[in-house]
């Protein structure tokens, strides 16, 4: 198992190289701190989330939320906006220029993972977009 492991993680240190090192990859928010990306790729994948959902999708207490999301509204990255049916529910909005952002990084993502995988034939490609899939809904 722990050839598979290894194996899993040079592939991951390599896919991670060849996406941060992609000339394509957008710059618009260069002094973005890797934590930050983290939050708000959480934010971009959640669209529009309230705090509750945003904390418990990261893993993290309400109170830390809190004070992310009060840093990111101080950045003008995040907004708060208040539910039209329930006065009581606001949802955490990405500002336009992140969405694009993050939509951009996202296609240049998916193409630097599909040059990695051009080895495999197509049919060795969908048995490991089933492999993935079923590990994914295990954890």
């Amino acid at each position: 198992m722990s050839s598979i492991s290894q194996n899993f993680s040079e592939l991951y240190e390599k896919a991670t190289v060849l996406y941060q090192n992609s000339a394509e990859r957008s710059q618009d928010f260069p002094n973005l701190s890797s934590s930050e990306e983290h939050y708000l790729d959480i934010l971009y994948s959640l669209n529009n989330p309230t705090l509750t959902t945003f904390s418990k999708k990261a893993k993290i207490s309400k109170p830390a939320a809190t004070r992310i999301i009060h840093q990111f509204e101080s950045k003008n990255y995040v907004t708060k906006v208040q539910s039209e049916q329930d006065g009581r529910v606001q949802y955490l909005v990405l500002s336009d220029a992140l969405k694009d952002h993050f939509r951009h990084n996202l296609v240049v993502f998916d193409r630097v993972f599909s040059d990695i995988i051009s080895c495999l034939s197509e049919d060795e490609q969908n048995v490991l977009a089933r492999i993935l899939e079923k590990i994914n809904q295990t954890i």
